[in-house]
C-alpha cells in the first residue's frame, strides 16, 4: 500500500508550494514592471510625442504653405493687373502721341501747301510783271519806230506781226 499512499503525494497539491510559486510569479511581475514595463511604456509615451510633434509640425508647414501660396497668387495676380495697367497706360500714351505726330505731319503739310501756294502766286505775279515788261518794252520799241516811220498798212503789219512774233519767243 505503500504505492498508494506514494501516488497520492505526487498528486496532492502543496500549498506551500502553491504559495511560493505566486509570491515568486508577484515578485517577478513587480520586478517586471519596476524595470521593463515602465521604461517600455516611457519610451512608447516618447514616441507618441515625438510623432505627434511631427504630425504638428506637418500641419504647420502645410497650412504654412497654404498660407504662401495664397499670398503668391495674391502677388501674381497684383502683378498681373500692374502689368495690364501699364500696357493700358502704354497703349493710350501711343495713340495720344501718334495723334499728336499726325496732327504736327498735317500741319506741317499744310504750311508746306501754303507756302508752295505763295510761291506760286508770287511766281506768276512776277511772270506777269515781266511780261508786263517785256511787253512795255516792246510798245516802247514799236512806238519809237512807228515815231521814226511813216507807217503805211504793209508796214504797220509787218512791225506788229515781228512784235508778237519777239513776244512769242520772250515768253
Amino acid at each position: 500500500m505503500l504505492m498508494a499512499g506514494t501516488s497520492l503525494e505526487i498528486l496532492s497539491i502543496n500549498v506551500w508550494h502553491v504559495l511560493m510559486a505566486i509570491g515568486n510569479l508577484l515578485i517577478l511581475v513587480l520586478i517586471l514592471k519596476k524595470f521593463l514595463f515602465k521604461p517600455v511604456q516611457n519610451i512608447l509615451k516618447q514616441r507618441e510625442e515625438e510623432v505627434g510633434k511631427i504630425y504638428s509640425d506637418a500641419d504647420e508647414a502645410l497650412s504654412k504653405a497654404n498660407e504662401d501660396k495664397a499670398l503668391y497668387e495674391q502677388k501674381l495676380m497684383d502683378a498681373k493687373s500692374e502689368a495690364d495697367s501699364l500696357i493700358k497706360l502704354a497703349s493710350e500714351q501711343a495713340k495720344r502721341e501718334s495723334g499728336d505726330i499726325v496732327s504736327a505731319a498735317r500741319k506741317e503739310a499744310e504750311r508746306r501747301l501754303k507756302n508752295a501756294d505763295d510761291d506760286i502766286e508770287l511766281a506768276k505775279k512776277k511772270a506777269a510783271e515781266d511780261m508786263m515788261d517785256s511787253i512795255s518794252d516792246m510798245v516802247i520799241d514799236l512806238a519809237e519806230k512807228v515815231v521814226e516811220k511813216e507807217i503805211d498798212k504793209d508796214s504797220h503789219s509787218a512791225l506788229i506781226d515781228d512784235a508778237i512774233n519777239r513776244l512769242g519767243d520772250s515768253l
